[in-house]
């Protein structure tokens, strides 16, 4: 897998995370044979990884980026269709930001020379 990634250029970071989900990945099916594996048994780990774990959507994402990775440059095939994949739910950024009306309150309060 070193030597895949490497020739890729990819950084030390991603060969670093790559490796965890595939470790991660092999003790879910046991230490299954890689013959073996299928494209159910990453479909039961994304979902785990979602229902179970409670990952976030980026986690699940790195976990599928890594195993596909996996299953098609170091087990030279592909996953197939993923239908029914339990996907993480991302969580909306809300930002925290004041009305006009809460600004101008707070600035009320303020002493000279702070006051507008």
């Amino acid at each position: 897998m070193e030597n895949e990634i490497s020739v890729r250029h990819y950084s030390p970071k991603t060969l670093r995370a790559y490796k965890e989900w595939v470790r991660k990945f092999q003790t879910f099916t046991k230490s299954k044979n890689p013959e073996l594996l299928s494209s159910g048994d990453v479909k039961e780990f994304l979902t785990s990884l979602a229902v179970k774990q409670k990952v976030s959507s980026t986690t699940q994402n790195q976990a599928f980026n890594s195993l596909l990775f996996f299953y098609r440059h170091i087990l030279g095939r592909e996953f197939g269709k993923f239908d029914g994949v339990v996907r993480a739910k991302r969580k909306p950024y809300i930002p925290v930001v004041l009305s006009r009306k809460e600004i101008d309150n707070i600035l009320n309060f303020l002493e000279p020379p702070f006051l507008l």
